[in-house]
């Protein structure tokens, strides 16, 4: 049986650079280049530790996408 929470435990609400590394198949710096040129928003938890959130990450991911798409 499912909770009634609205937030699915299963999936990050947040995630880090090295989460979304893994998920985009980037480079750090690849991601850290969207960060400083501020097409991904994100949420600096401290001086060198970012978060970023999940619903971000979708909404870049369904506009880049038809630039990722094979032709």
């Amino acid at each position: 049986m499912r909770s009634n929470s609205l937030v699915d435990q299963s999936y990050p609400e947040w995630l880090t650079v090295a989460q979304l590394c893994r998920r985009w198949q980037l480079d750090r710096k690849t991601i850290y280049k969207f960060i400083d040129a501020e097409i991904l928003p994100v949420w600096k938890v401290s001086r060198h530790l970012y978060r970023i959130a999940l619903r971000d990450v979708l909404r870049f991911e369904a506009r880049n996408r038809s630039h990722l798409a094979p032709r």
